[in-house]
């Protein structure tokens, strides 16, 4: 799914969109997943928040 909507994202660029941003669960299973999926932590000062900020470049996309 996130392949497709970064894909869905990126191709021709209609959106003009650059990132897509989650407010993720700070619990290691759901960040796993999102750093499996390539996104980065926006910040260190949520590291003890209930959520964390995270980030995927799509210019980094290549299907």
């Amino acid at each position: 799914m996130l392949d497709f909507i970064k894909g869905f994202f990126t191709n021709n660029n209609k959106t003009g969109c650059r990132f897509i941003t989650v407010d993720a669960y700070n619990e290691p299973e759901i960040l796993g997943f999102y750093r499996k999926n390539s996104f980065d932590f926006l910040t260190v000062k949520d590291e003890k928040d209930a959520t964390r900020l995270m980030y995927f470049d799509l210019r980094s996309f290549k299907r």
